[in-house]
């Protein structure tokens, strides 16, 4: 049956839209990007979010979309279908439809790797719009064929006149395709920092066993995949509370390796202090960055890793495979964490020993270095980029945006050059 779209908000002036922003299903982090956006002064009020189902998205069996608020223009073309039973070339037709009566200047464009997203960057170029590209691709995320990637970047050059990314990962990789440097902006992958580092800060005034955590534990915030590793870190923890450790391990997630996650560890000894309380949403999550002594991410393959900005909006030290997209931009080894290699599972049981023997002092201060490292990151930031991509069109409205340009950042958040360079010096 053919759904009808949600009902759109009115914009909150009588002016045209200027930038109109696309992804599959909308999660915490989306509406978090899509008020970044709305804050940039030239944006204000211009903004429309095109949500395009309203159901399971790319991961199949799992539901991590969360209520949109009501409050923002956001609309969902097929509200009642999941990402696997959508007809894409329905919601193709449906998606060129919304823009035509919208007229965005901008399409910010979820990928090229789907018939909606294909539809979205043709109708800009076809239309004089400017097509922006949202990625988070690396080079190690995949094994890399010479002719596919020869095609890949043809493509990128011919549907995008724009591309926003997340770090110094995400820019080599553009940069291998042959993406111009000076058509990358950053900030992409950001989360509502505000509300992790204020709703852990509140809650911390109670105790951890209000919520029926333990004293001292590690986190692991995910889902429970094969290139996720969690069984690695399972591992891990496991030889080192053999070998002497106390901290208890709070794995939040679900996923298809749940079943043989949760029998491998009770069969173990030390069943009572792993904990799986299940997939959580965003506000659910509080209480678990709130009271953890230090969050991990083990992933064997991670594009970025937006937990991790969320344990480090929570004020968490962070231990991050370096493997994960956002390690050479959120890590700073040995100062708000620490670096591993997610295949040496004795080198991870080293690090949880190294961890837990901090001293309370020491965890806080690691975590507030996670704070300012952060800072960098957030969704007002990627409204500021996108601005300046949005203005590029129209050089009058710059005035009204943060004061810098693609040629000359320079914060430690995002700088295509120094990055690049950066990036350069990583492989």
């Amino acid at each position: 049956m053919h759904n009808s779209p949600r009902s759109l908000k009115p914009q909150t002036n009588a002016h045209a839209c200027r930038v109109a922003v696309i992804w599959i299903d909308w999660y915490a982090y989306h509406v978090a990007r899509f008020r970044g956006l709305d804050s940039a002064p030239s944006l204000f009020g211009r903004v429309v979010g095109l949500e395009l189902v309203g159901g399971v998205g790319v991961h199949a069996g799992l539901k991590f979309r969360e209520n949109l608020p009501g409050n923002l223009a956001i609309e969902t073309l097929m509200p009642n279908s999941s990402w696997a039973d959508a007809n894409k070339l329905q919601l193709a037709r449906q998606l060129w439809k919304r823009l035509a009566a919208l007229d965005p200047e901008t399409v910010l464009v979820p990928g090229y790797y789907t018939l909606p997203a294909i539809a979205a960057a043709v109708w800009a170029k076809l239309h004089g719009r400017l097509s922006v590209l949202m990625t988070e691709s690396t080079a190690a995320d995949h094994k890399r064929v010479a002719w596919k990637e020869w095609s890949k970047g043809l493509l990128l050059h011919t549907l995008f006149d724009w591309a926003v990314t997340g770090g110094q990962a995400h820019v080599l990789y553009l940069k291998q395709l042959g993406f111009p440097l000076d058509r990358i902006a950053g900030s992409y992958d950001v989360v509502d920092n505000a509300m992790f580092a204020e709703g852990t800060r509140a809650l911390r005034a109670g105790n951890a066993c209000d919520f029926g955590l333990p004293l001292d534990y590690f986190l692991y915030v995910g889902r429970f995949a094969e290139e996720k590793n969690v069984e690695a870190l399972l591992a891990s923890w496991l030889e080192y509370r053999r070998s002497g450790g106390a901290w208890s391990l709070v794995c939040v997630g679900d996923g298809p390796a749940a079943s043989s996650l949760r029998a491998a560890a009770a069969s173990t000894p030390f069943a009572a202090d792993v904990y799986f309380p299940g997939l959580k949403s965003s506000h659910e999550l509080l209480p678990f960055y709130a009271f953890a002594g230090a969050f991990v991410l083990p992933s064997t393959r991670e594009p970025w890793g937006l937990v991790v900005n969320e344990a480090m909006a929570a004020a968490l030290p962070v231990l991050v495979s370096h493997r994960c997209g956002c390690a050479p931009d959120l890590v700073h080894d040995g100062t708000n964490g620490f670096l591993f290699d997610p295949s040496n599972q004795a080198e991870l049981t080293a690090l949880l020993h190294r961890v837990a023997a901090l001293s309370p002092d020491a965890l806080t201060r690691m975590g507030g270095h996670s704070s300012e490292i952060i800072a960098g990151f957030s969704p007002q930031r990627f409204g500021s980029e996108v601005a300046i991509i949005a203005n590029s069109a129209h050089p009058t409205a710059a005035h009204s945006t943060a004061a810098f340009t693609p040629a000359t950042r320079t914060s430690a958040a995002f700088s295509p050059a120094t990055t690049t360079s950066a990036a350069r010096r990583t492989q």
